[in-house]
């Protein structure tokens, strides 16, 4: 009997090793289903938005993403909008595009940049607003979250930060204010 318990023990422990390295992977698919059925989405700052257009130009495909605005008081990204021209290996040396980003027909912006045939290679995007909405970018590469150009994917994306902000998108409260009561003066004998 007592070599049967360290056989049986070690055994055991082997067993529960085993299980714990191997679950993650055996569950992946229940995990990701419950955690797609809670509604959680990336942030519109990181995916740059919803897609609302695409532009068909010769041989590339120039999209439109909705504007983004922070979301909370403490993000700190000025409210831009993104650009994508994709595939970035048929877009040609140079771009010089104006692109309607509302949809009204009529230009909102220019955008210049070249395209190096090397991934690596350092991109700089020059942006003539053609409208108010729009900031002016000249030269820029990737400053900061909200302005940049860069290739992610077969893509070339350009953030462009917009001059108006409206503020954060929250009603007012409809919470009937209630005055704070006060205790009752103390008399001194």
């Amino acid at each position: 009997m007592k070599p049967l318990k360290p056989i049986l023990g070690y055994t055991a422990a082997g067993l529960t090793v085993a299980a714990t390295v191997l679950t993650p992977f055996l569950l992946m698919n229940v995990f990701t289903r419950g955690v797609a059925a809670t509604g959680l989405r990336i942030d519109p700052a990181y995916t740059g938005g919803e897609v609302v257009r695409e532009i068909a130009r010769p041989g590339y495909r120039v999209r439109v993403h909705r504007e983004v605005h922070p979301q909370t008081p403490l993000q700190r990204i000025q409210p831009f909008v993104q650009v994508d021209w994709t595939p970035a290996a048929a877009l040609p040396p140079q771009i010089a595009d104006e692109v309607d980003l509302d949809g009204d027909g009529a230009p909102d912006l220019r955008a210049r940049f070249a395209v190096p045939r090397d991934p690596d290679a350092e991109l700089r995007v020059d942006v003539e607003p053609l409208t108010a909405r729009l900031k002016p970018m000249r030269g820029v590469g990737k400053p900061s979250f909200d302005t940049l150009i860069a290739r992610v994917g077969d893509s070339i994306v350009v953030r462009v930060p917009l001059t108006k902000f409206t503020g954060f998108r929250t009603a007012p409260s409809t919470l009937p204010v209630r005055p704070v009561p006060r205790p009752p003066p103390e008399t001194y004998p």
